[in-house]
């Protein structure tokens, strides 16, 4: 008897800023622009009230929204008034960095020396798995995030509070701990304990993935072309994002250099350093989507085509979506 399975896949989502075309590109900037800017002088006005818990959200959106070396400095600052150490310091040295590439280097100067000056006091976690790393399948993750395995015995910064360790792998019991970094400069070393083997009943479910003898189940060939077919749709939607924005670098590029000295294209006045900054950031977009579109469609393609064979027709359908400044894909499949 088959199940159905209906995949309704957003991937239009995935458009960032939703949009192809020019003009709504720019409005939905235009947005975010006026959005990040109230958020930051809210932020700024939070912060001389002495009200930093609720300055730091508000600035960290507007970082967000409008990515910014005076934004960003202004957040490392928060984070270090509320004890958030590691966030400051990690803040304080992208607002280095930034400064650098604007040629700001009083800002910078002044970025890098509030790092500094945090670095003493930060709070450090190391998590060990010499008993557990030999587990296949084996993943730890520190508060949801992965923790991926050349980090595994390396003291990485925290800030100071509550952080959970996690650890599953394959048919064995999950575990799960919490740890409590108090003060400045503490360090915790966290060690995975060697597994537990899951129940029978939990080993039997996991493995109903698998077919006898190592093969794979049929039922499961379906879904994971379907799967296939959306990564694939991510990636050839990544790159044309990645077009687009590769296409407004370039355009805010060949704009500064009106705005430029003749003898060095390189030293601009104000409106040449803002349009660098924001073919920049345009350009770091475009690598990011055009990278993450790359992979999706590889990715895609290799687990369609290694995907065992099935006698089933045919159980996914893309279509893609188009509209006003739009664009998309729908997935849809069952099994």
């Amino acid at each position: 008897m088959l199940r159905r399975l209906v995949v309704q896949a957003a991937i239009a989502s995935l458009c960032i800023a939703g949009s192809w075309e020019p003009s709504a590109l720019a409005e939905g900037s235009l947005a975010d622009k006026a959005a990040a800017q109230t958020l930051f002088d809210e932020g700024r006005k939070l912060m001389a009230d002495g009200k930093f818990a609720e300055a730091c959200p508000k600035l960290g959106e507007s970082q967000r929204l409008d990515p910014g070396v005076g934004t960003q400095f202004h957040l490392a600052d928060c984070y270090e008034r509320i004890g958030q150490t590691a966030s400051a310091w990690a803040g304080f040295l992208e607002a280095a960095s930034g400064a650098k590439a604007l040629g700001q280097t009083e800002r910078e100067k002044v970025a890098r020396e509030r790092a500094a000056a945090l670095a003493p006091r930060l709070s450090k976690l190391t998590i060990v798995a010499a008993r557990a790393a030999d587990v296949p399948g084996l993943e730890i993750k520190r508060d949801g995030s992965a923790v991926g395995r050349p980090l595994w015995g390396t003291a990485v910064p925290v800030d100071p509070g509550s952080h959970t360790i996690e650890a599953v792998a394959p048919g064995k019991k999950p575990w799960r701990s919490t740890v409590q970094l108090a003060g400045e400069h503490a360090s915790i070393v966290v060690s995975v304990p060697a597994f537990e083997d899951a129940p029978p009943a939990e080993r039997s479910n996991a493995a109903t993935v698998a077919a006898p003898g190592g093969g794979e189940a049929a039922s499961s060939v379906p879904v994971r072309r379907t799967v296939a077919l959306i990564v694939g749709g991510v990636g050839v939607v990544g790159l044309g994002i990645g077009t687009v924005f590769a296409i407004q670098a370039k355009s805010k590029y060949d704009d500064s250099l009106a705005h430029c000295t003749e003898e060095d294209k390189n030293k601009c006045f104000d409106e040449g350093v803002r349009l660098r900054g924001e073919a920049r950031s345009a350009g770091n977009v475009a690598t990011v989507a055009m990278g993450i579109g790359g992979a999706a469609l590889i990715a895609g393609a290799v687990l369609f085509f290694t995907a065992p064979a099935s006698t089933d027709k045919p159980r996914a359908l893309v279509v893609p979506t188009v509209a006003p400044g739009t664009a998309g894909l729908f997935v849809s499949g069952w099994y």
